[in-house]
């Protein structure tokens, strides 16, 4: 398959730079098949980027599993009670999951950059990750594929 690309309205300068850092090790590592743990990954994020994630404590967290299986499964992608943002590891674990390569993150105009992949076929993981990454850097998403 040909390359894919998640499109977005760039925050600011910083932001770019800090978005294209945890990008390019995200790459290396999905390259090399290296993991690292949660706490490696964290360091590529300041509190502002952080506060993107939901952070559950274990009974929010129990709660919620109990809500989630005991709701119809048509209905738990549209029960608002239901709809969090990304955890932050399970953002982590589907870049290592997705069955994609990551070929780079640029800026492709002054106002706009691009995450740029490669699907090796389909279903390929979708890009709900790489959406996540770029909202916790306070960028814009404006295209994704379909």
């Amino acid at each position: 398959m040909t390359g894919f690309c998640v499109e977005f309205d760039i925050a600011d300068e910083d932001r770019f730079r800090c978005l294209a850092a945890v990008f390019n090790a995200l790459r290396a590592a999905k390259l090399a098949d290296e993991w690292r743990d949660d706490d490696y990954w964290l360091g590529y994020f300041d509190a502002e980027a952080r506060s993107r994630f939901w952070w559950p404590m274990p009974a929010e967290q129990e709660d919620w599993n109990r809500r989630w299986f005991s709701t119809p499964v048509p209905q738990r992608f549209t029960d608002p009670s239901l709809i969090t943002p990304w955890d932050f590891g399970s953002m982590i674990d589907a870049f290592r999951n997705g069955d994609y390569d990551l070929l780079g993150c640029e800026r492709v105009s002054e106002r706009v950059g691009r995450l740029s992949f490669a699907p090796h076929g389909w279903p390929y993981g979708g890009t709900g990750c790489m959406r996540a990454l770029v909202e916790a850097f306070g960028h814009r998403v404006t295209a994704e594929p379909e």
